[in-house]
């Protein structure tokens, strides 16, 4: 914006649109410069919206009709004076002035549904704390009844920071004193208190999505301008408000503030090498870019500095992430080597084309599919842009017995565990499942260019059992009727003659001692971690049982397969009694069965 060089990203629709404001003076900040400018970005295009109604507009949300609204602010530190007059642009570019009992509101949040969500500021004598006496309050942008959200009895004032495309409200509530803030969500106006990370005194919560999971942060902070023994975690509190889990920090650094959470779980903010200030999550909008800051993105278990995830990075600094939305956007504000030197901008970051999950299943390809994983399990995943390159497992890529975790630059993850790898290509990848629970729905990661700057990922959720039973086939039918990979002792194929045209096959008989072969049966007595290539024998752990054509069949050994990895073989004699012809055979192991259309080729 011509005149006005320095410029922040404060907010994000879903669709895209852009606000923010721009300052005259590289390195300012609202603390220290007292004219901004605000602008709209939609469609590749950059507005100024015209906010002549104070000298400090500051546009804070905007919606995907391109209503914007944020502030008028009025700060003086050394007089100790925070003022806010909200305004709100309609599509047409006209401002309209909401009515004066929101005389000092601060908005925070816009949803499509036209709800403006937000607090009075203002400050108290011998505190910094601009929420001390506020008020959370929803404002429908169309006019309307104001409904101001209660905080709990006698917990304070409340504060406001986001609300869902729903009107889910989510802040604070802040004591008299100032220094105790308890995290709120408001469902239907009714105040919900969410929990406190242990270890730190206060907290809040800053964004919600569609599914009520929100993130916000959780702090000690006395606010002074500035507290020497200060520290803050990003969190996340799951959608019954029951538990709250720690994002940690970025390496090297102290805090952390999460600004905002999409409807994939992503959270984004940004992380600091310093002390916070009393602004909190507001320094996102109020202070400068800076070294000391870095933007981040949480997904899958992992806090990501946003500036090792850029395609087209060069020159940039990514100081402040400040919304995602559910299309994986995110804006925020961060410095540019130009030509003549560093620019503050407001930045749009769009995910590069990630790699496209179709399905995940058992490795031995099953009709129906085994759609569960487990823990040592052998899994296929089907896709598009799975990998850029095609590489299939090679001895030398195993070392100290291990599979590679990186393959074609191609990896999978479950939190922070990354599976071993047989074979990547485009539309597939075959791996060994690790660090599984027992039970529930995991989310697992694919991501290519793995371990460089430009990582680019997927996420897809998969539920999880203790074991997800199937045989390996030497036919895949497609009515899933497939005879299973069986041997004899001595090594000799078990099947139809004629099965596989050039190898020879025979059908077993009573008494025949035999070795079927299989994927996903669960735990092991062995105690090395998937991806090991099994060096001996180790037996099943949960209770399981075999029957061939319905018949129990007396096993020896149930296991691992020696001299590979994740391959499991069961060891046991055909019944007698069986009638000559396709048997099925069914392993059941810690209550769930194998599919039923597998078989073995019987004769009398």
């Amino acid at each position: 914006m011509p005149n006005f060089p320095s410029c922040s990203a404060t907010g994000l629709s879903q669709a895209g649109n852009v606000t923010g404001y721009c300052l005259g003076q590289l390195g300012a900040s609202l603390l220290t410069a007292p004219t901004s400018h605000g602008f709209l970005y939609s469609k590749g295009v950059l507005t100024d919206l015209n906010l002549t109604g104070g000298p400090a507009p500051v546009p804070t949300a905007v919606n995907d009709s391109g209503v914007v609204t944020g502030a008028y602010m009025s700060i003086s530190l050394i007089n100790g004076t925070f003022a806010a007059t909200p305004f709100i642009v309609q599509q047409n570019g006209s401002q309209i002035q909401p009515p004066s009992s929101l005389e000092n509101l601060l908005p925070s949040g816009l949803n499509n549904a036209g709800q403006l969500v937000g607090s009075t500021v203002e400050v108290s004598a011998g505190t910094l704390n601009v929420f001390i006496s506020s008020q959370a309050i929803v404002y429908p942008v169309a006019g309307g009844a104001t409904t101001i959200l209660a905080p709990p009895p006698g917990t304070g004032a409340g504060a406001a920071f986001g609300l869902n495309s729903s009107g889910t409200v989510v802040g604070a509530s802040i004591s008299a004193s100032g220094t105790t803030f308890i995290p709120l969500l408001w469902q239907n106006a009714t105040a919900q208190a969410l929990p406190i990370l242990s270890g730190y005194p206060e907290s809040l919560a800053s964004s919600i999505n569609d599914s009520g999971v929100a993130a916000g942060s959780a702090f000690n902070i006395d606010f002074k301008l500035s507290d020497p023994n200060a520290q803050a975690h990003a969190v996340l509190f799951n959608s019954t408000g029951t538990s709250v889990t720690d994002l940690g920090v970025l390496p090297n650094d102290s805090s952390s503030f999460a600004t905002g959470i999409n409807n994939s779980g992503w959270v984004v903010g940004f992380s600091n090498s310093q002390v916070p200030d009393f602004t909190l999550l507001l320094a996102a909008i109020f202070h400068a870019a800076a070294s000391n800051y870095r933007a981040f993105l949480y997904t899958n278990g992992q806090m990501h500095d946003l500036n090792t995830l850029l395609v087209n990075g060069t020159g940039w600094s990514l100081s402040f992430a400040s919304a995602i939305n559910n299309a994986g956007q995110i804006s925020g504000t961060g410095i540019f080597q130009g030509p003549n030197g560093p620019e503050q901008h407001g930045f749009l970051l769009t995910p590069a084309a990630p790699p496209s999950i179709a399905s995940v299943v058992g490795a031995g390809l099953s009709t129906p599919a085994v759609t569960s994983v487990s823990d040592n399990g052998l899994v296929t995943i089907f896709g598009s842009g799975l990998a850029s390159a095609t590489a299939g497992l090679t001895e030398a890529d195993i070392v100290n017995n291990q599979l590679p975790t990186v393959l074609g630059n191609t990896c999978v993850r479950f939190l922070a565990v990354q599976w071993g790898l047989f074979y990547v290509s485009s539309g597939q990848i075959n791996a060994l499942a690790g660090g599984l629970p027992a039970s529930g729905t995991v989310p697992v990661q694919v991501i290519t260019n793995c371990g460089t700057a430009n990582e680019i990922f997927t996420t897809v959720n998969v539920p999880v059992a203790a074991a997800s039973p199937e045989f390996l086939y030497f036919v895949a039918n497609a009515n899933g009727q497939n005879p299973v990979a069986v041997i004899q002792q001595n090594g000799a194929y078990v099947g139809s003659p004629g099965l596989i045209a050039g190898a020879t096959f025979a059908p077993a008989q009573a008494g025949d001692i035999l070795t079927a072969f299989g994927v996903g049966w669960g735990a092991t007595t062995s105690s090395a971690t998937p991806g090991t290539i099994a060096s001996a024998a180790a037996t099943l752990t949960r209770p399981y049982s075999l029957t061939l054509g319905g018949k129990t069949a007396s096993a020896s050994y149930a296991g691992l397969s020696p001299g590979f990895a994740g391959l499991y073989q069961i060891n046991f004699t055909v019944p007698s009694g069986l009638s000559a012809g396709n048997q099925a055979l069914v392993l059941t192991v810690d209550g769930i069965a194998s599919p039923a259309e597998a078989y073995i080729t019987v004769s009398n």
